[in-house]
C-alpha cells in the first residue's frame, strides 16, 4: 500500500496541489486527500473512523464546557457559597465528567475490542479496520488531556477530523499528540527542495529495510514457525531470533517510509523507534521500541494507577515493613498491568496476553530484586559503564525480548509448546548448517540479509553517536547525493522480495 504505483501517484499528485494550486489554504488538501484515501482503501469500516471522530469532537466541547461552567459558578459565588458548597459542587462536576469521559472511552475501546477479540465472538469473519487501533489510542488521548486542562478543546469539526484521518499516520502510526501534530496542519508551508528531498531519503530508507530485510527474513520465520514437520531446535532458535530482526525492520521501515512521506508535506510525526537493540535493559529497551505507544500507556495509565490514593496507600503499608519493597512491589503491579494492556493492544489472545506479563514480570523483578544485582556488581567489581558489559546488558535483553517473542511468533499456545519442545528436547546445533536452506531462503538470500544488516546497524552506531544521518549527507556533494540515492533505489529494486503470490503491502503492525 505505502509503495504501491497507485499510492506513490496519490502522494506526488497531492504534493503538487498542496504547493501550487492550494498554497494558501494547505491543510484542506491533507483533509480530502486523508477522506479520499481511507475510503478508497477501507470504505466498508471507514463508520467506525466517524463514530470516533464524532464522539470525541463533541465529547471534549462537552467537557471543555463542564470545566468553563465551573470556573464561572465558583466565581460567581465566590462570597454567596460556603467552603462545604464549593468541595459538593466541584465534586458533581468532577463526577459528570469523569462519567463523559468513562462513556466515551468504553465505546471507543469497546468497538476496538470487538475487533481484537473476534476470535471468542461469532464475527471471526471480521478484519480490523485500517489505523484503528491508531485513532482510538490518539482521539482518546486527546480527550484525556481535553479533560485534564492540558488543551484546548477543537471547535472546528473539519479541523479535528484531520488530526484523526491523517492519511499518513493512519496506516500503522505512530500516536500523534493533538498539541503538537495539529497545529502542524495549520501553518504555511512553503515549498522546500531540501525538506522533500530529506522526507524522500527516509522513506527510501524505510523502503529499504521492509523489502531488502523484513520481507525476506518473513519467509524464512514463517516457514519454520508455520510447518510442523519439527525443525531442530537450533532453526528454531534462529528463526526467533531473526524474527526480532524481521519485526524491527518491518515495523520501524514502515514508520519511517510514513514520515518520510509526512515530512515531504511539512508535517513532522512522533518518532517511534531509537534504536532499541541498543538497549541494555528491558526498560530502556521499552522507552525505545513504539515510544508512542509507549508514552501513551505511560501518561494515561502508569501514572494515574502509581499516584492513586489505593497505589499510595498500598504503598505506605508495605513500607511500615520494608521500604524498597513498599516501593518496588506496588510499581511492579502496575508495570504488570500497563504491559498487560500493551500486549492487549495488539491482540486479545493468549500468545499477547502471555507476551504482556513477561515483560511486565521482568520489568517488575529488575525493580524488586535491584539491591541484589547491586550487590552482586560490587562482589564482583563489575563496571556497568565499560564496554563489555553493555555488550552483556544487549545480549541479555536480547535474549528476554525473544523469550517474549516466542509467546506471539506462532500466535498460538500449541505453537509456543511445540517450538519450547523442539528447543529443548531436539536442539542439534548441526542442522543450522544442513537444513538452513529447507526453509524458503538460499544462503544467497542470508547474505543479502547480512549486508543490508550491516549497513543497517553501521547506521544506527553513528545515529547513536549524535550524528543526524540524512543532514550529514545533505552536506556532500551533489554527485554523491545522486549517487547514494540511485544506489538506494536500484539495491531495493533488485534485492527486494516480489512476487504474484507475495503481498508487499501487508505490515506486521498493519494487522494490529
Amino acid at each position: 500500500m505505502v509503495y504501491s504505483f497507485s499510492f506513490l501517484l496519490f502522494v506526488a499528485i497531492l504534493l503538487l496541489v498542496y504547493y501550487s494550486i492550494f498554497k494558501n489554504h494547505q491543510w484542506i488538501v491533507l483533509l480530502v486527500g486523508s477522506i479520499g484515501f481511507y475510503l478508497y482503501t477501507d470504505l466498508r469500516y471507514s463508520v467506525f473512523l466517524v463514530v470516533t471522530t464524532v464522539m470525541t469532537f463533541l465529547g471534549a466541547i462537552k467537557l471543555e464546557q463542564f470545566t468553563n461552567y465551573q470556573k464561572n459558578s465558583l466565581k460567581d459565588n465566590k462570597e454567596r457559597w460556603t467552603k462545604e458548597e464549593k468541595k459538593a459542587f466541584k465534586a458533581m462536576i468532577s463526577k459528570k465528567k469523569k462519567l463523559l469521559l468513562t462513556l466515551i472511552a468504553v465505546v471507543a475501546f469497546g468497538m476496538l475490542m470487538v475487533f481484537k477479540c473476534k476470535k471468542f465472538l461469532p464475527f471471526s469473519w471480521l478484519i480490523l479496520p485500517l489505523g484503528m487501533s491508531f485513532y482510538t489510542f490518539q482521539s482518546i488521548g486527546y480527550l484525556i488531556d481535553v479533560y485534564r486542562g492540558e488543551v484546548k478543546a477543537e471547535r472546528n469539526f473539519l479541523h479535528y477530523a484531520l488530526f484523526v484521518s491523517y492519511f499518513p499516520q493512519i496506516i500503522q502510526g505512530p500516536i500523534n499528540r493533538f498539541d503538537k501534530l495539529n497545529p502542524q496542519f495549520f501553518q504555511r508551508h512553503k515549498f522546500d527542495f531540501a525538506q522533500v528531498r530529506s522526507g524522500l531519503w527516509l522513506f527510501l530508507w524505510g523502503l529499504f529495510k521492509k523489502l531488502v530485510i523484513a520481507d525476506r527474513l518473513s519467509l524464512f520465520v514463517n516457514t519454520v514457525t508455520e510447518q510442523t514437520d519439527s525443525p531442530a531446535g537450533s532453526i528454531v532458535i534462529t528463526a526467533v531470533f531473526l524474527f526480532n530482526i524481521q519485526l524491527y525492520a518491518d515495523f520501524s521501515g514502515g514508520i519511517d517510509m510514513v514520515r518520510g512521506i509526512s515530512e515531504m508535506f511539512g508535517i513532522t510525526l512522533e518518532e517511534n523507534f531509537r534504536r532499541p537493540f541498543f538497549a541494555t535493559t528491558i526498560g530502556e529497551y521499552w522507552h525505545r521500541w513504539h515510544m508512542s505507544l509507549s508514552n501513551w500507556i505511560r501518561d494515561y495509565v502508569f501514572y494515574p494507577l502509581a499516584f492513586s490514593k489505593t497505589y499510595a496507600n498500598f504503598s505506605s503499608k508495605l513500607s511500615k515493613r520494608n521500604a524498597h519493597l513498599g516501593k518496588t512491589i506496588p510499581a511492579g503491579i502496575v508495570s504488570v498491568i500497563t504491559f498487560l494492556l500493551i500486549g492487549l493492544w495488539h491482540e486479545f489472545s493468549f500468545a499477547y496476553i502471555a507476551y504482556g506479563l513477561w515483560h511486565g514480570i521482568v520489568m517488575a523483578s529488575a525493580q524488586i530484586f535491584e539491591p541484589v544485582f547491586s550487590f552482586l556488581n560490587r562482589c564482583f567489581s563489575l563496571n556497568n559503564d565499560s564496554y563489555a558489559m553493555k555488550l552483556f546488558g544487549r545480549a541479555r535483553t536480547w535474549i528476554l525480548i525473544s523469550i517474549g517473542e516466542m509467546f506471539t511468533i506462532t500466535g498460538s499456545f500449541s505453537g509456543f509448546l511445540r517450538l519450547t519442545d523442539q528447543i529443548i528436547h531436539n536442539f542439534k546445533w548441526y542442522r543450522i548448517i544442513t537444513d538452513i536452506e529447507l526453509y524458503s531462503l538460499t544462503y544467497k538470500d542470508f547474505f543479502v540479509v547480512g549486508v543490508g544488516v550491516v549497513i543497517w546497524y553501521i547506521v544506527s552506531i553513528r545515529q547513536e553517536s549524535g550524528m543526524k544521518i540524512r543532514e550529514h549527507i545533505a552536506a556532500q556533494p551533489w554527485l554523491f547525493r545522486y549517487a547514494l540515492t540511485a544506489g538506494v533505489i536500484m539495491i531495493t529494486l533488485i534485492f527486494g522480495i516480489y512476487g504474484s503470490s507475495y503481498n508487499a503491502a501487508d505490515f506486521i503492525y498493519g494487522g494490529f
